[in-house]
């Protein structure tokens, strides 16, 4: 992969508007790529498109369901949960999603991909983000570069994002069931993702009424209603399976009973992402995946920052120190034990639930910003790739998207 600088297209607000994305909110500060003064893109060949990045992320994903079957079914089952911070009455609940197989619509693996190496650093299979960025925005900004004459005319892209989200939820369609879609209402970049879902799932024919999760109540049967009161029988949510968790021990310190776990065991409301999904929300997957496949090509060695052989064994060389519960890089550390003085740290609210230490594998930079390359799986296929840039070397909520090509 190299990156090479272009030109901002002279309309590309105008352009992202009729896309359907404010653009003003891609300037403070800037979040596409064209925003900066010297925008750039990146650029892959076609054999590192099918054979690294594609082949790498249908392996992960494939090993991801060992784990999680491993999780559930395994020897060391309790353990294991208890390593992931799910709670005992949620684990039955867990279990019986994921021997149902309940559907899943997408998931984002985190790539460092340097020099053809191609190292995962974390996966976010519960809530990911910059969805509609890859799928939509990076797609025609490629075809109105490749329209111009400013990348080949051959030029293609790593992405088949939408036609493959519209074929997902054409699989959890059911007979006469509306599928309602919640995000928070503080946060304009969850809503517009689920609105974009919202609009693939409608393309593939479902009844979706959209909702914020401040309005979800329930009735005298403890069933989960919408704000009209009727009944939500699919509910696909952009909320974290660990933020329910603890409202739900709020629940039952004030009313004497939890709600949503009753819900999740007797799935009366099936949840988009399900809850099998809480074994692959978190950074605790990680040890588990290194300990099920040590050495694996794809794999940085990991463990839970604790008092084990491992452990000591990983502090001894550079490393990165990451909350289990952590989002945005936030509590994060890069740290050297022989260079102590260049030690990185974005501070945040996580790390009292606990740390893992994973091997430093450096992100591939472009002047002064530092690449994470998140590779999509949807309904279980790799489905398109999208670029982060962050002039940090942790990469944050203020990362700049970059749209890349496959030159042939």
């Amino acid at each position: 992969m190299k990156f090479e600088r272009i030109k901002a297209r002279p309309n590309w607000r105008e352009r992202a508007d009729e896309d359907g994305y404010l653009s003003t909110i891609l300037d403070a500060p800037p979040y596409w790529v064209e925003a900066l003064d010297e925008p750039f893109c990146g650029v892959l060949t076609m054999h590192e498109v099918e054979n690294i990045i594609e082949a790498a992320t249908s392996d992960l994903y494939e090993m991801s369901m060992e784990a999680v079957d491993y999780v559930v079914n395994g020897s060391r089952s309790e353990q294991c949960f208890e390593a992931l911070r799910i709670p005992k009455h949620y684990r039955n609940g867990v279990r019986r999603s994921w021997r149902r197989r309940d559907q899943s619509i997408y998931g984002r693996f985190d790539f460092s991909y340097r020099d053809g190496d191609l190292k995962m650093l974390e996966m976010n299979f519960d809530t990911p983000t910059s969805l509609y960025e890859a799928a939509i925005l990076q797609w025609f900004w490629m075809e109105d570069m490749r329209d111009r004459g400013k990348i080949p005319a051959d030029s293609d892209q790593f992405n088949s994002l939408h036609e493959r989200l519209i074929e997902a939820f054409s699989k959890v369609k059911e007979d006469n069931q509306v599928i309602h879609m919640a995000s928070v209402v503080e946060s304009r970049e969850d809503e517009d993702t689920v609105r974009y879902l919202q609009s693939c799932a409608m393309q593939a024919g479902m009844d979706v009424r959209f909702l914020y999760m401040s309005d979800l109540g329930f009735d005298d049967l403890g069933q989960l209603i919408d704000l009209d009161g009727n009944v939500i029988q699919q509910l696909f949510k952009l909320y974290p399976w660990e933020h329910i968790v603890n409202e739900d021990s709020d629940a039952k310190k004030s009313s004497g009973k939890f709600v949503f776990s009753n819900l999740n065991e007797s799935n009366l409301t099936k949840f988009i992402e399900p809850s099998w999904k809480m074994i692959l929300s978190n950074k605790a997957i990680m040890p588990i995946l290194w300990d099920l496949f040590p050495g694996h090509r794809n794999l940085l060695e990991t463990s839970f920052d604790d008092a084990s052989h491992e452990a000591d064994r990983l502090r001894l060389k550079p490393h990165v120190r990451k909350p289990i519960f952590g989002r945005e890089g936030g509590s994060v550390s890069i740290i050297d034990p022989a260079q102590p003085e260049m030690e990185v740290t974005k501070e945040s609210i996580y790390g009292s639930e606990g740390f893992i230490l994973q091997a430093l594998h450096t992100l591939p930079t472009h002047e002064n910003y530092h690449l994470v390359m998140g590779s999509w799986v949807i309904d279980g296929q790799p489905a398109g790739i999208g670029l982060r840039a962050d002039k940090s070397k942790i990469t944050g909520n203020t990362a700049i998207f970059v749209p890349h090509y496959i030159s042939n």
